[in-house]
């Protein structure tokens, strides 16, 4: 909850929802980039007032080992983090600007808006992340490695006074903060990121297979934390099996892009 505060009466500035459309969050500024505080009429903002709750999907990003480098290496990593995420995020159609983003020194929790394809964003964008840090790493090779672990989880949440509240950011937080994503990158030297998505998306979206998504990518994760067990799917590298025809079907009539283009 480091950069921005939802709907919070005290802070400088907050956003308001456009007349006629509900689930709107109130994002307040507090020193933050000025594209991720959507004010203007019209803008698809990604989350909900005070006392409503909403369905989103929820992207949490991780760096690897971000506790072992020191204040120098620490700025530089972050740095490269989100030259990397804006890329993919470019590459893959996604306007980053409209989603919904609490800063932690080590990453960042999004909120997306609701009209996003999902299938789309763990297929694509997760590749296209693969591609960015693979270029990083070529570009900057005596840099400290960007390694990332991102996990994924479509589910209600609502606004609170310090932060999201609901369990969508909690299943998500709980799924990228697990031993098994973190031993993941350990055990394969050479993967450059490990994505963990809930049980629950990997049955409704990654089974479907839309936009190239191999089930067969991932294997079954179990995580406990603070008494609760949560259920999901890891994967290493990219979640596509390489080289298929359908790999780059963008074209498609519900990707990401013709749906917000039509809004």
């Amino acid at each position: 909850m480091d950069q921005y505060t939802i709907g919070n009466p005290l802070t400088r500035r907050t956003s308001t929802p456009v007349a006629g459309e509900r689930g709107r969050l109130l994002v307040a500024e507090r020193g933050a980039p000025e594209a991720a505080t959507p004010d203007e009429p019209g803008h698809p903002a990604t989350t909900a007032t005070h006392g409503e709750l909403v369905y989103r999907l929820v992207v949490a990003v991780d760096i690897a080992n971000y506790s072992k480098l020191d204040a120098l290496d620490q700025s530089l990593v972050q740095s490269r983090l989100s030259e990397v995420l804006d890329r993919a995020g470019q590459r893959a159609g996604l306007a980053r600007s409209q989603w919904y983003r609490q800063l932690r020194g080590d990453g960042e929790l999004a909120v997306l808006p609701a009209n996003v394809d999902a299938a789309w964003v763990v297929a694509e964008f997760t590749e296209q992340l693969v591609a960015a840090l693979a270029d990083v790493a070529r570009a900057h090779p005596t840099e400290p490695a960007l390694r990332l672990r991102i996990a994924m989880h479509h589910g209600t949440l609502a606004a609170g006074h310090f932060g999201l509240a609901g369990n969508a950011p909690v299943v998500t937080c709980r799924l990228l903060d697990s031993d098994n994503a973190r031993d993941a990158l350990t055990e394969d030297s050479s993967a450059h990121l490990v994505l963990v998505v809930s049980e629950q998306l990997y049955q409704d979206v990654v089974v479907s297979r839309f936009h190239g998504l191999s089930p067969q990518r991932f294997r079954q994760t179990r995580v406990s934390a603070k008494d609760v067990d949560y259920a999901g799917y890891l994967c290493t590298g990219g979640p596509r099996t390489p080289d298929r025809p359908d790999n780059r079907v963008g074209a498609l009539p519900g990707n990401v892009r013709n749906i917000r283009e039509a809004s």
